[in-house]
């Protein structure tokens, strides 16, 4: 594919796109500002680094097959150009592992006062992502459950109302339940056209969203320094989506998220170690070898009953009456999670365990997704000495120094084992693999 020319900052530096921040980029400044006062230079030029990367990911829309790879040129204009060369080459490898693409970082420097003695305070406390996923409501709960300073973070776009309502009436769900404030940043990171600089109209962008973790971690690292915080920065993700093994060869690379993958947490780190000055920042996963349906176990069982307020689907916000879409992967692992729990929730637009999945078309998405699925946890119903190096050939990604590989594989049978828990009570999706 032809390398694709961005550029962030005020000049046009020849890009095919110019994001100019306050004209067709919005870097979340206004609301970090509101909350923290005048950003100083490093904080604004992570935050145009940050969204500039984000907008950019959604400005270059994939094309078919030997295309699918995007090669992305990004120029960003800083005040604290020395600070920014040293994570260039780091970065551009945090976003292959995140998307898959060619990423060319380079910077140029603009006018200002670069930030010299960036002190951080040593204050215990953490800062969570707070997607409003029941992942995330977890870890919030298990926090505040042991009286922990804990300030969360949630990003959405201007337009995404649905997931900015579940966000809220999660943080509410948890408030009332623990009786106590918790803390709630929102910040809004967008993308559009505008009088005098373009963007692409929403059915012409890449909807995939692969970077969308490097702005949060972003937003959430400022805020971690903003709130006093010396290290700890959670980023609460279930072992299945983080370390995200691909359910079959067609779902291999930029097919398959990795927006929590301990290779990119641990490149993550060291970015925000070396731009913001402290070598004990952390970025930590507290889920990292826990199933779903064992992270759902932390909550209270009373608090679980409030988990239709949270949002676990990618298409939540375009299904009628804002339920989950039910057939996507993440659906089929936030149902698993529940009933192995015992909850049932009705909140899917489409009942794919009930459904005669053999009577669907080859085609049909929900079929397709049941299916890989099902192949998947197949493979993983019991891990021994014996299938262990088969597990390995099939899924090179477990070969990885980030992760404990003998973790990893028990925690994936464990995912088998409560996945197939749940499908003895639907007979209708056995069948299929019978």
């Amino acid at each position: 594919m032809t390398p694709y020319k961005i550029s962030v900052g005020e000049a046009n530096l020849g890009a095919n796109i110019h994001l100019c921040p306050s004209k067709n980029l919005y870097t979340g400044l206004q609301y970090f500002e509101k909350e923290f006062g005048v950003a100083d230079s490093l904080e604004e030029d992570l935050l145009n680094l940050a969204s500039g990367v984000y907008a950019s990911d959604l400005a270059v829309k994939r094309e078919e097959r030997e295309n699918f790879l995007r090669t992305i040129e990004l120029t960003v204009e800083v005040v604290n150009i020395h600070a920014f060369e040293r994570i260039k080459d780091i970065l551009s490898s945090a976003l292959l592992t995140l998307s898959r693409d060619n990423w060319h970082i380079k910077f140029v420097e603009k006018k200002g006062t670069p930030v010299s003695g960036f002190q951080w305070q040593n204050k215990e406390g953490a800062v969570l992502l707070f997607s409003g996923g029941i992942d995330s409501m977890c870890a919030a709960s298990d926090f505040i459950s042991q009286k922990k300073d804990l300030v969360l973070v949630s990003h959405n776009t201007h337009a995404n109302k649905v997931v900015d309502k579940s966000q809220r009436k999660v943080h509410k769900a948890l408030e009332d339940f623990y009786k106590t404030k918790v803390k709630h940043i929102h910040i809004k990171v967008y993308a559009r056209k505008s009088a005098s600089h373009k963007f692409p109209e929403p059915n012409n962008r890449e909807n995939t969203q692969r970077t969308r973790s490097f702005l949060f971690l972003s937003l959430a690292a400022l805020i971690t320094k903003r709130s006093g915080f010396n290290k700890v920065l959670y980023m609460a993700e279930n072992g299945q989506f983080a370390i995200h093994l691909p359910l079959n060869s067609a779902r291999v690379g930029p097919f398959s998220t990795h927006t929590a993958d301990p290779n990119f947490v641990t490149t993550a780190q060291e970015i925000f170690r070396t731009v913001l000055s402290n070598p004990d920042f952390e970025i930590s996963n507290p889920f990292l070898y826990k199933t779903k349906a064992e992270v759902f176990a932390v909550m209270p069982k009373k608090l679980q009953q409030q988990v239709h307020n949270s949002a676990s689907c990618w298409m939540i916000s375009h299904v009628p009456g804002e339920k989950h879409c039910g057939i996507c992967i993440p659906c089929i692992s936030r149902r698993i999670a529940l009933e192995y729990n015992g909850l049932k929730v009705k909140e899917y637009h489409n009942d794919i365990f009930m459904a005669d999945i053999a009577s669907l078309a080859d085609d049909d998405t929900g079929k397709r997704n049941m299916i890989d699925y099902l192949e998947f946890i197949t493979k993983f119903k019991k891990v021994t000495p014996q299938n262990k190096e088969e597990l390995i050939c099939d899924f090179p990604e477990l070969i990885n120094p980030a992760i404990d590989e003998d973790k990893a594989m028990k925690l994936y049978e464990r995912v088998s084992q409560q996945s197939f828990k749940v499908f003895q009570n639907y007979p209708k999706v056995l069948s299929i693999i019978k």
